[in-house]
């Protein structure tokens, strides 16, 4: 049977109305409230009813995102799928743990409730953003940063795709110097601060605090860290690897060359839009990949020839 991983996308994914499917599940609609109970958040009005705009606050957007990846790998479940390995981009990552069984639940939607309200208070309105530069090398993007004040590689995706992230006025700096690079496209993304850099540390601290109060437990199987691109070594790993995941660079690239080597040849991305799907055809080009994005989506599932036609689009991917 083929190597299945599941892969779970971050902030930027997300969509009105994202999780009303979920919630017509009698199970899901219970845990959406024991969450909702330990975290709270109102998972019901950020799954149905949420508006774009509502959505796009780090602080809604993250625990709806989280509650979707967690929804979805149930259903798998029921149908029986076993991965050998889970990995997430950004707060996908909670939704990585969570289905290796590496916490409860509910005191993960807690630690992502937490670490969205904490982002959100270390982002000042306007004060700083982030950029996907596209068609250059991560370390042509290295080397184009270098000696730039208030600006840094926030994302490492893809052989030519890496965000970076910073002050407007960094950000505004660095975008000479990347063209002179060779950049082909340098794409503003719509978030509200320069995730994963040095500017998120006060938030980074604070979500310590709530991660040592986790009851963390060894995975079922192996999950992926943001932080080194290799597998977390054991629940003693989880708080502090996720706390450095907050100010430093998502390592996608060597995320998915991980859940490679540990034996996927199949990727299931569970969540609203192809973010991560997109970009599998340059990180793995001979692995099949699919986006599952709701319960008719796990049912119609055909697990003996995933990957139906087409190619799926490139996006920059969910960055939060």
């Amino acid at each position: 049977m083929a190597g299945i991983a599941l892969i779970f996308p971050g902030q930027g994914s997300q969509l009105p109305g994202m999780g009303a499917e979920l919630l017509a599940d009698p199970e899901l609609e219970q845990l959406a409230r024991s969450c909702s109970w330990a975290a709270g958040v109102d998972l019901h009005h950020l799954l149905v009813d949420a508006t774009e705009d509502e959505l796009r606050l780090t602080q809604n957007a993250q625990p709806a995102l989280l509650f979707v990846g967690m929804g979805l790998t149930r259903l798998l479940r029921r149908r029986g799928v076993v991965a050998v390995a889970s990995a997430g981009h950004s707060v996908g990552e909670y939704a990585a743990l969570d289905a290796a069984g590496a916490a409860s639940s509910e005191d993960l939607m807690l630690a992502v409730a937490e670490r969205g309200r904490g982002m959100a208070l270390a982002a000042p309105p306007q004060a700083s953003s982030m950029r996907a530069v596209l068609g250059i090398s991560a370390a042509a993007v290295e080397g184009a940063l270098k000696g730039l004040p208030e600006v840094w590689p926030a994302n490492y995706n893809t052989p030519t795709q890496t965000v970076i992230g910073g002050t407007l006025a960094g950000l505004e700096g660095a975008e000479g110097r990347l063209i002179e690079a060779g950049a082909r496209r340098i794409l503003p993304l719509n978030v509200a601060a320069a995730f994963h850099t040095p500017l998120m540390v006060p938030a980074a601290n604070r979500l310590r605090e709530v991660l040592d109060r986790v009851g963390w437990e060894e995975p079922v199987w192996p999950v992926v860290a943001n932080l080194t691109g290799r597998v977390h070594p054991g629940p003693e790993s989880f708080a502090k690897l996720l706390q450095g995941q907050l100010s430093q660079p998502v390592r996608w690239a060597d995320s998915v060359a991980q859940l490679l080597a540990l034996g996927a040849d199949v990727f299931l991305e569970l969540g609203p839009r192809r973010a991560l799907t997109g970009m599998m055809k340059e990180l793995a080009p001979a692995a099949r990949a699919q986006t599952v994005a709701s319960p008719g989506a796990v049912a119609e599932l055909d697990l003996d020839a995933l990957l139906g036609a087409g190619e799926a689009p490139q996006h920059p991917p969910g960055i939060g």
